[in-house]
């Protein structure tokens, strides 16, 4: 088991992302069609990312849908 403080969640990368492009959440809601209750869920480590919130970060921000889904699955397995 991985220690705890060394896990994140995908939740924290994206709203590190965020910052260093000056997005507020509700550009991420308009460029992605999803709620805000969802990506501010998301994005405190409320909820899992999803295979299409992972799939259109990678069309927004170039990173692979299976990097966001392997973070979200370390998190779980090593915090659940």
């Amino acid at each position: 088991m991985i220690e705890r403080d060394l896990i994140s969640y995908p939740g924290e990368t994206i709203k590190e992302i965020m910052i260093d492009r000056n997005m507020i959440p509700e550009e991420l809601v308009a460029k992605t069609n999803l709620s805000l209750e969802y990506i501010s869920d998301v994005i405190k480590g409320e909820k899992s990312i999803s295979d299409r919130f992972a799939n259109t970060l990678e069309n927004l921000f170039g990173i692979s849908t299976e990097l966001w889904i392997n973070l979200q699955n370390i998190y779980d397995r090593n915090i659940y």
